[in-house]
């Protein structure tokens, strides 16, 4: 085989190969599925949990999440809950466990139960 034939072979398989990864990154894509985390949180020690809530915003930082809710909730149906409702939002499905789980957060696991009666859920979004 000559040099010419080489070439050509080898430009007509890297064309056919960009051609197929184009191709594939026109495929309609799966929706991405958010994380949540959402916590029904009391607090019973006022410092000690706003010392807790001073740090969580740079545990969060890595992971792009945000809190979207931190309130007061008005019962419609049931009861009340004592405290106040939080739900952060993270991008990916996974990330709520990743940002549980990180040594920034989990080590200031113990404070937030020292100072409040919580339940947190990680919860899986719809697609967007």
């Amino acid at each position: 085989m000559n040099q010419k034939s080489k070439l050509v072979i080898t430009l007509t398989a890297g064309i056919a190969i960009g051609a197929a990864a184009s191709a594939a990154n026109m495929l309609p894509q799966a929706p991405k599925k958010a994380g949540y985390v959402i916590a029904d949180v009391e607090v019973t020690d006022l410092a000690a949990f706003q010392a807790y809530l001073a740090k969580e915003p740079e545990t969060l930082k890595p992971f792009n999440a945000r809190t979207i809710v931190r309130g007061k909730p008005v019962a419609k149906e049931g009861d009340t809950p004592k405290g106040s409702i939080v739900i952060i939002a993270f991008d990916s499905l996974g990330d709520p466990e990743k940002w549980y789980s990180c040594p920034e957060y989990s080590t200031s696991i113990p404070e937030r139960q020292m100072a409040s009666k919580s339940q947190v859920y990680l919860v899986e979004g719809v697609p967007q």
